[in-house]
């Protein structure tokens, strides 16, 4: 699994059209920036996570179902 597609499946994942000005390892998926918004990491981190490092985070969680219509956190 790619890290992004690892990404999207995680309860913390988020997206945003906001671009950093300093852009450098962030990844951008159609448009938006995708950032990890762990309650641990995203006050350290903010929008500069990379997020090809979520194929082995330790924080991951999974979203309780894809299928699930409730509203999306990215």
């Amino acid at each position: 699994m790619e890290p992004e597609d690892r990404h999207c499946l995680c309860w913390y994942s988020r997206r945003t059209r906001q671009i950093p000005p300093d852009l450098g390892v962030q990844t951008i998926l159609d448009g938006e920036l995708l950032y990890c918004a762990h309650p641990m990491l995203f006050p350290i981190v903010g929008l500069e996570f990379d997020v090809r490092n979520c194929l082995e985070c330790d924080y991951f969680k999974a979203r309780r179902s894809s299928s699930n219509n409730g509203p999306r956190a990215y």
